[in-house]
């Protein structure tokens, strides 16, 4: 990177709290290719970790270190924030490549990453983000930042007007769109699922998953508003807390449903209602089974499944507004019209009965496959570049 004389009077003024030096007990640096991922969000960190996967899976033996501003997790590096501590950064992990993930930027690390001599590409570059770069009206500062990047990869073209007006280099925009952070479908056990769906034969099912005793009473009231129109309805819940089950049952049994406990090794019959499975097989195998997937916690407290696991397997979703923990799934479906949102006990009756009596449930689960496998095609071709500067490193 040219650095101007205004652009270096900026990084001698700025001195913020320092953050993300390399502590003393750090572990050492692998053997082998490293790439050092500056993650915007806890979303990227995961579009990192399902990177780290795809590429182990080809058999690449590649590190990715990902750092965040503020990790929750103690494990997470911090992204250091001052040229002094990105240089120790960049002198104890030594990438070949660095990727910085979503986000604005920060011209000092920036500036540290373009002296390192390590090729850096920026992926879901964003121009409105960009447009809010710290120093932004400093004379040649941005373009200074978006020309040490070898590769700038959008989610689609229309951040490129914003981009090459703030002085990125036209060769090296591309649109790719949003990479996949869903590690991988969920697992099953396939001799388990034939068993079960021999037992249970063509009843319409629907899976209530991670269910919190908050919400037992909405899950009946909503289960008795869809069996008025299919009377063999069966619904399969997981609870939420394997210490809730029993009272759970209670609960229905008191509000005159018929249930069956898988943990007690009962087995649903024509007349079950309930199909309670405080198990060990994950939700994998009952997203499988069911057509339909309620999001538990997303009508109460917000704390729910990963929209993406009944997404993976072809189960349509139904979900409440509260979705903290993973908004961008849950948005990424949602205006792909792959969720069916509701906001109330009745409405969520009303959502099952729908999706159980039409084709809506197979038009819902198709768009949020779309959703999935286009972030697979971004992954993929983010593999395809990053091979290509690998390559280049070990030639």
């Amino acid at each position: 990177m040219v650095q101007s004389s205004f652009f270096a009077a900026y990084l001698t003024a700025t001195r913020p709290v320092e953050r993300g030096a390399v502590p003393q007990d750090a572990p050492p640096r692998p053997s082998g290719a490293l790439i050092w991922a500056i993650c915007a969000s806890a979303h990227h960190q995961r579009a990192m970790d399902t990177l780290c996967s795809r590429l182990s899976d080809d058999g690449e033996v590649v590190t990715i270190v990902s750092t965040l501003a503020s990790p929750v997790d103690p494990n997470v590096p911090t992204t250091p924030n001052t040229r002094h501590t990105t240089r120790a950064f960049l002198r104890h992990w030594r990438p070949q490549l660095i990727l910085w993930v979503g986000g604005l930027l920060d011209p000092a690390v920036v500036f540290e990453i373009s002296k390192s001599g390590a090729p850096a590409v920026m992926i879901e570059a964003d121009g409105t983000n960009i447009a809010k770069t710290p120093g932004r009206h400093v004379p040649g500062l941005l373009r200074q930042c978006l020309q040490t990047f070898a590769e700038i990869l959008t989610i689609d073209d229309a951040d490129a007007p914003k981009l090459l007006k703030a002085g990125a280099n036209p060769d090296t925009l591309h649109a790719i769109g949003v990479l996949d952070d869903a590690v991988a479908p969920p697992l099953c056990d396939d001799a388990v699922r034939s068993s079960l769906t021999t037992r249970l034969g063509a009843r319409p099912m629907w899976l209530a998953a991670d269910i919190p005793m908050g919400e037992v009473a909405t899950i009946a009231a909503a289960y008795r508003h869809a069996a008025r129109r299919a009377h063999k309805t069966l619904l399969i819940i997981t609870p939420r807390r394997t210490e809730d089950t029993k009272a759970m049952e209670d609960a229905f049994r008191r509000d005159g449903l018929s249930i069956a406990c898988r943990h007690h090794g009962e087995q649903p019959k024509e007349a079950t209602q309930i199909y309670v499975v405080d198990t060990d097989e994950g939700l994998g195998l009952w997203c499988r089974l069911s057509s339909i997937t309620y999001l538990g916690g997303s009508l109460s407290d917000g704390i729910s499944p990963d929209p993406f696991v009944p997404a993976l397997v072809g189960s349509a979703i139904v979900a409440g507004p509260h979705q903290e923990a993973y908004q961008t799934h849950f948005d990424r479906l949602l205006n792909a019209g792959a969720i069916k949102q509701v906001s109330t006990a009745d409405g969520l009756g009303r959502a099952i009965e729908d999706l159980l009596a039409t084709d809506l449930a197979a038009q819902q689960a198709h768009a949020a496959w779309d959703v999935t496998s286009q972030g697979a095609d971004a992954t993929n071709e983010l593999m395809s570049v990053i091979y290509t500067y690998l390559d280049q490193v070990n030639t």
